[in-house]
């Protein structure tokens, strides 16, 4: 199959100049004059040319400059057959083969293997075949051959992953190994919506045909998608992806050992949480593991490594330095349980902040701003080296900050003037951006941050280098991040206690003060969790625990997203293939300019054009 594309298509447009010839010739066509005589005899006799050969040069003439012109425009744009490509045969057939954890059901991905086969085998004969093999990332298993034994045997051996389903990455690879040529693809798979989710990057140009051959999904499955240790309990979730209640079986294991059974009935389709009433020590590593014969193996089971965490400083700068009364909430939010050993906090006034930031031993901490009483130049030059060292700033501009010091913090930011008058409606607060790091982490909660209701707010500015993370109802900026090299800086349009807003008083106030601290100190706990094909490929390959190369222990689980049984139809699949069709051109410019070099047809236009222009010229000197 061969298309005609152009590699400058812009230069088309001069296929406009190839009408001046024709305009020209309308335009000047002068009409003979006629006269009268009053003896006809009196007129010489001269030979007569012929008005029909004439017209007849003429328009050979205004042909033969169309031409030119018109060839002239399409080796400027530098044409070239797409689909071709040289020393191959027939069309490549690449059988894409889904190999994630959700093809792991009950003889599931055996029935895979089988329609992948009969894939192979109705390639026609002297064609070539390949293998691909993908879940997070995409493994060419057989090479391009007509041989179809080879292939068959790569199929054979194959066996189900641990990682989640990525079809853009399939599909990418397996275009690539068609690279420029006709082909087709073929994907066999559990038609899983996931998998057309974030991650993976791939395109499928439109030569490229793709067919789906769909893997019938379990029964039902049951899946454990999150274990948190409680100061005096430990809690895990089920996720029940059938289409009927289940009466599930966990266990909780510690180093190996069970310490604890429950069951639990789970309704169809959605999640449970099951608490066991065992404090888990701070040293050890924790599974919880359900009993399912049904679903999938590889989320049977979740991994939690057991260490202390080290506490993350935040210093609290306000007028007194008494933190548990100016800033009443914001205080008990760092101090609730669960969060005692997570937060450190350092209080100070604001006279005493660049002393303070001096003093701090550890990595760089957080710093809360409440205030702006009392912060003098060495304060503000504090908070400029602290950021510059990597450490994260929170700005409250509630009653308490000046919009003098907003706009005088190290040159960060732009100005951000005070709006003292009490707003008739109440405002809501609109994350603009759901992942970003603080509002990801919220997940199905992030909703709930629109139920605080706002009485009085600052109108930000964020100019060029801030980025709104959130606005309000009206439209103003809520929550700002200024673009730092290495440090972080936030600021908040309200307050963090009761003056302005019921902001404390809802259920999202401790987790998105968390959430936003820990973004501040730029996660600097070391990692012990990883989703298989993260990190390392090597060490992080399979579920369970494992030492990385650095010999640092951690934790190693499947991604919950593809334990979720929803399926797409063959008809949905499409579509988004379409859509990744769309997403660029059909080959990259690089490719491109390849294919249109080593054809080189402008070669052959610009060839023609001379030769149109020797006959114009030929026959225009004989015709005058």
């Amino acid at each position: 199959m061969f298309g005609m594309a152009f590699l400058m298509p812009a230069f088309l447009a001069g296929l406009v100049a190839a009408a001046l010839p024709v305009l020209l010739h309308l335009l000047k066509r002068d009409a003979a004059t006629r006269r009268n005589f009053s003896a006809v005899f009196l007129i010489k006799r001269t030979p007569v040319e012929q008005t029909g050969q004439r017209r007849l040069r003429e328009l050979i003439l205004l042909a033969l400059r169309v031409t030119a012109l018109a060839l002239l425009a399409l080796a400027f744009a530098r044409p070239y057959l797409t689909g071709v490509v040289a020393g191959t045969g027939g069309g490549l057939t690449v059988v894409a083969i889904d190999r994630s954890f959700s093809m792991s059901g009950p003889g599931q991905f055996d029935r895979a293997r089988e329609l992948a086969s009969d894939a192979v085998r109705a390639v026609r004969l002297g064609e070539r075949v390949a293998v691909v093999v993908f879940d997070e990332t995409a493994v060419l298993l057989s090479e391009p051959s007509p041989e179809r034994q080879q292939a068959l045997a790569a199929i054979e051996g194959l066996s189900v992953g641990w990682g989640a389903t990525r079809y853009r990455v399939g599909l990418g690879r397996a275009a690539e190994v068609i690279g420029a040529q006709t082909g087709r693809i073929v994907v066999v798979t559990d038609l899983q919506r996931s998998g057309w989710g974030a991650g993976g990057q791939g395109v499928v140009p439109d030569r490229i045909a793709v067919e789906v051959t769909a893997v019938e999904s379990p029964v039902g499955n049951l899946a454990v998608t999150a274990v948190k240790s409680g100061a005096l309990d430990t809690r895990a979730s089920i996720l029940n992806g059938g289409a009927t209640a289940r009466l599930a079986t966990l266990r909780l294991l510690v180093d190996g050992a069970e310490v604890d059974r429950t069951m639990v009935t789970v309704p169809a389709g959605v999640s449970s949480e099951v608490v066991f009433p065992v404090v888990l020590p701070q040293h050890g590593e924790a599974s919880v593991v359900v009993e399912d014969g049904e679903g999938y193996e590889a989320d049977d089971a979740r991994h939690l490594l057991l260490v202390p965490q080290e506490a993350l400083k935040v210093v609290l700068v306000t007028s007194s330095g008494d933190s548990s009364t100016e800033a009443f909430y914001l205080d008990q939010a760092l101090r609730v349980a669960g969060a005692v050993n997570q937060f450190e906090i350092v209080q100070t006034a604001a006279v005493r902040l660049s002393l303070t930031l001096a003093q701090v031993d550890a990595s760089p901490p957080a710093v809360l701003l409440l205030t702006s009483r009392g912060l003098d130049r060495r304060g503000l030059a504090a908070l400029e080296a602290h950021t510059r060292a990597g450490g994260g700033v929170l700005i409250v501009a509630g009653p308490d900050m000046e919009p003098v010091t907003l706009s005088g913090l190290g040159g960060v930011g732009k100005s951000v003037p005070v709006n003292d008058v009490e707003r008739p409606m109440d405002q809501r607060l609109v994350p603009t951006d759901g992942r970003h790091p603080i509002f990801k982490a919220l997940g199905q909660r992030l909703g709930n941050l629109a139920q605080v209701r706002y009485g009085r707010i600052r109108v930000l500015d964020a100019g060029q280098d801030g980025r709104v993370l959130a606005r309000f109802s009206d439209g103003g900026a809520a929550l700002v991040e200024y673009g730092l090299k290495s440090g972080r800086l936030l600021v908040f349009g309200s307050d963090l206690d009761d003056a302005w807003n019921d902001f404390p008083r809802h259920p999202m106030f401790v987790p998105f003060v968390h959430e936003m601290l820990k973004y501040l100190s730029g996660n600097r706990r070391e990692q012990r969790e990883w989703l298989v094909g993260e990190g390392p490929a090597a060490s992080v390959s399979l579920p369970g625990f494992t030492a990385l190369a650095d010999s640092q222990r951690v934790a190693i689980n499947v991604d919950r997203a593809e334990s979720d049984p929803a399926r797409m139809s063959v008809e949905e699949f499409g579509v988004r293939v379409a859509q990744l069709r769309g997403a660029v051109n059909a080959a990259t410019p690089e490719a491109s300019d390849d294919q249109e070099r080593g054809q080189g047809y402008w070669r052959y236009g610009l060839g023609l054009m001379a030769l149109a222009l020797a006959a114009e010229s030929l026959l225009g000197s004989r015709m005058d």
